[in-house]
């Protein structure tokens, strides 16, 4: 986990350099208390004109700079917004954070995050953590049990979960419809002329699989079997999962995401396999490198930053900013198929059937 990591100081050739100023040599510098610096700095409380003047002199001369978290606190507020992600690596969850990142600056907002590294037992931590530095936490995908999460709830003002809901609405969320994008995804292939296909799920815990699971169970029947493959979130995972879909004979893969499909396609590439000539491969999420693969990769279209500032504006209605606000507000946010190169009819003397009207 990281946030808002302090470098250390460095020793060059001519020595180490100065102490930093701190709020002791301010109130040194300007004969007044360490107290007193604190009123001026933070605006808390009124002093005198000449007051504000002297420290704000020696600020200035000694070059002294305040700790925002600690003024913050200081006030009641910190101006920051703290996010959990589970893999800051992940371009998914790199354009959600994006998003919050870019929403929160307009409103003069930092942003602090922590990168769990796919481990759910880590999220509950690491939001504690950042609540401690920030008005509130935005907890993307959190895999963590319900109780957890609701126990979470009561612990962190303003908390605000990204494709995750809580029993009882009781945090706001922002989720993507992936049942709608998983039956998108289904129907497009049964129209193709697939009977046999895989789906490399992903975490057990994650949210967002119950939901496509539904979309699965809806979609299977005597003329498209769904072959249910292990697999995770990550493109190793993909690349680790792609031989166990081949093994089911299947005609097209499914793969949980788009990070997901890179390492499938590259585990293709090794075993001669032609995407789409051989099988067939969809993705999720519509990363920016699906488009630049060759073959451009079928996925649903998720609006990854719109989910981050959706994902903000529902913090920022909690009262995390004016302090009057509302709780347990779901926003559901769109998915669309997109199709490109990476699917077509199967090999053999199976004819696509007519495309069917979309819901």
């Amino acid at each position: 986990m990281w946030c808002n990591a302090a470098m250390d100081r460095v020793r060059t050739d001519a020595g180490a350099r100065p102490p930093r100023a701190t709020i002791i040599d301010v109130a040194r510098e300007a004969a007044v208390s360490p107290a007193t610096v604190s009123r001026v700095l933070t605006g808390t409380k009124p002093v005198s004109a000449d007051l504000e003047q002297r420290v704000r002199d020696a600020v200035n001369r000694l070059g002294y700079r305040p700790n925002p978290a600690a003024q913050g606190l200081l006030r009641g507020a910190t101006h920051a917004v703290g996010v959990v992600v589970p893999d800051v690596g992940n371009p998914y969850f790199a354009e959600v954070l994006k998003g919050v990142t870019n929403a929160a600056e307009e409103s003069d907002f930092r942003t602090l995050v922590a990168d769990t590294g796919e481990k759910g037992g880590a999220e509950h931590d690491a939001a504690l953590e950042l609540s401690r530095w920030a008005d509130g936490v935005v907890l993307c995908s959190p895999r963590m049990p319900q109780r957890e999460l609701a126990k979470l709830a009561q612990a962190v003002p303003h908390l605000v979960c990204v494709n995750r809901v809580g029993r009882g609405g009781q945090v706001p969320a922002v989720v993507v419809d992936f049942e709608a994008g998983m039956a998108g995804i289904c129907r497009h292939l049964r129209e193709l002329g697939h009977r046999r296909v895989a789906y490399l799920r992903g975490p057990a815990r994650a949210w967002s699989e119950r939901a496509r699971q539904r979309a699965l169970r809806a979609a299977s029947g005597p003329d498209f079997e769904v072959f249910q493959v292990p697999c995770g979130s990550s493109s190793v995972d993909g690349h680790r999962a792609a031989d166990a879909a081949l093994a089911t004979g299947a005609t097209a893969v499914m793969a949980f995401s788009d990070y997901v499909a890179l390492g499938v396609l590259a585990r293709f590439d090794e075993l001669g396999v032609s995407v789409p000539r051989d099988v067939s491969l969809t993705g999720f999420d519509d990363i920016a490198l699906s488009e630049l693969l060759r073959p451009r990769l079928t996925t649903v279209r998720v609006s990854k930053q719109d989910l981050g500032r959706r994902a903000w504006e529902l913090f920022a209605s909690s009262g995390a900013i004016d302090g009057a606000g509302e709780t347990g507000r779901v926003v559901t946010a769109s998915a669309e198929l997109i199709t490109r190169d990476s699917t077509a009819p199967p090999a053999g003397a199976i004819t696509p059937l007519p495309k069917t009207a979309k819901a």
